[in-house]
């Protein structure tokens, strides 16, 4: 047994049987909250491990040998890096223990019994950060889900809304904007069908009738593969919104909101984003600088399980999608062309880098005084619109 575990670079669960997989009710990273006596929050935190379902009373065992030590809740140990909680009939502290991997002929020891109706298990050092028990180390031996996850919607909000203050908007949509999605993951570990969060979400962006075709794809996501306290308190409000807070799923996640190195990053859509720019880079000036000019898109939101279910945008598993119209930008005049008796007297652009077949940028000051001077010496005037092929002569 204990070469199969090597072999598939996998570990046992903490209760029988060791080699079985069991249901998961509750996944890294899921929404929890501190309440205090009159049932209000007082402490909004990250979820640090899975929940293991089982009956009242059954026993839990370490995976490692070592040394005992209690943790600082009343119902918990810890051996090493993994961690078991809401135990009962707990083995003494300081007690050496055998664990599963080092038994071969023998039983490993018992540390406790499951206190109500799950087994909360959890593995990192001391103060974090604490990995996936669902894919660290290869995961715990025979895990596997076929469930789906769900996206239940998506709406459209002013950029900082996930403080004290939330704006919702509609389309058209303009600026800077977060996106919420409310999401569910449906497990089927070990037989058993559960919901809880999600492991993944990410979203992004199409033309609708647009030729070429224009889309944006953000670089980073949501990927709960590791949480690292003290990122509680704003962080997780950062993920989830404070304004319908759930300590169960389904849950609302703010998904224009990402994670680097363990740390959420407050993002959002910049719908006016220049060509050639970061996520919170500069605004462009005109529809032509622009990521993603005035017109109709298809915002994408697209959640998944850490064994890559969901994501599927032709079956609509994990996946679900807004159509909206960006309107950020007036009209403008791309270029002016003077002429007069069949010579070109002036002609002006306006362009976001470089130089046009050696003129000069737009400058429409400069542009209008030379159009009056000519046309009050010639009345020959003639001014195109961007792309128009324009012919030689003089207007009547």
């Amino acid at each position: 047994m204990i070469f199969l575990y090597l072999l598939l670079s996998t570990y046992p669960w903490p209760i029988r049987p060791f080699d079985t997989a069991h249901g998961v009710s509750a996944t890294l990273e899921d929404a929890r909250a501190t309440r205090d006596a009159q049932g209000r929050i007082i402490r909004y935190r990250f979820h640090r491990g899975i929940d293991i379902p089982a009956d009242s009373g059954t026993a839990v065992f370490s995976i490692y040998s070592g040394r005992v030590r209690y943790t600082t809740h009343s119902d918990g140990i810890y051996v090493g890096e993994y961690w078991y909680i809401h135990l009962t009939n707990r083995v003494e502290e300081n007690s050496q223990v055998t664990g599963i991997l080092d038994t071969t002929n023998t039983s490993p020891t018992k540390i406790g019994d499951v206190e109500v109706d799950h087994l909360h298990f959890q593995i990192g050092p001391s103060g974090g950060p604490y990995s996936n028990p669902l894919n660290e180390d290869g995961g715990l031996v025979n895990y596997s889900d076929n469930g789906n996850p769900i996206v239940y919607s998506l709406d459209f909000w002013r950029s900082g809304s996930e403080g004290n203050t939330a704006t919702q908007v509609h389309s058209p949509l303009w600026g800077k904007i977060d996106i919420r999605a409310e999401c569910q993951d449906r497990q089927t570990s070990g037989g058993v069908n559960t919901t809880l969060g999600i492991y993944k979400v990410k979203w992004y962006v199409r033309s609708i009738g647009m030729n070429p075709s224009v889309s944006y794809h953000p670089k980073d996501c949501i990927e709960f593969s590791q949480v690292e306290p003290p990122r509680n308190g704003d962080d997780v409000l950062l993920i989830y919104d404070r304004h319908n807070y759930s300590a169960s799923s389904p849950f609302k996640y703010w998904v224009t909101n990402v994670i680097k190195n363990n740390d959420v990053v407050d993002e959002y859509w910049n719908t006016k984003l220049r060509i050639g720019e970061a996520w919170d880079g500069t605004d462009a000036k005109i529809n032509g600088e622009a990521v993603l000019p005035d017109g109709r898109y298809r915002v994408w939101v697209l959640a998944y399980d850490i064994e890559n279910n969901g994501g599927d945008t032709l079956a609509r598993h994990g996946a679900e999608d807004e159509d909206v119209i960006l309107d950020n930008f007036v009209p403008y005049v791309e270029s002016v062309v003077v002429i007069e008796v069949g010579n070109t007297k002036y002609f002006g652009y306006y362009e976001l880098t470089g130089n046009k077949n050696g003129k000069k940028p737009l400058d429409m000051r400069r542009c209008f005084c030379r159009m009056w001077a000519y046309g009050e010496r010639s009345k020959g005037i003639k001014i195109y619109p961007a792309g128009h092929q324009h012919q030689s002569g003089r207007r009547k």
